[in-house]
């Protein structure tokens, strides 16, 4: 958990990416074991500089652009 230092208001961190396994959803419906990469993201925020639902969906826009991203140009 990350700590906020003052002055800031939030802080966020993130783990190393690393190989888990996980249950996958295939085309046809089904469910199979998979490995894939995994990190985590974590953020603390002062609730009194803004009310937690942002906090929310600022992480739920990283975590969408982290997934639909073509990052193969990156790589």
């Amino acid at each position: 958990m990350p700590i906020i230092n003052q002055p800031q208001v939030a802080i966020m961190s993130t783990d190393a990416i690393v190989r888990k396994p996980v249950v996958a959803r295939l085309s046809d419906g089904s469910e199979s074991i998979a490995i894939h990469p995994i990190g985590n993201l974590a953020m603390s925020w002062d609730h009194r500089a803004f009310d937690g639902a942002y906090a929310a969906g600022f992480l739920a826009k990283v975590k969408r652009v982290l997934e639909t991203q073509d990052w193969s140009a990156e790589i």
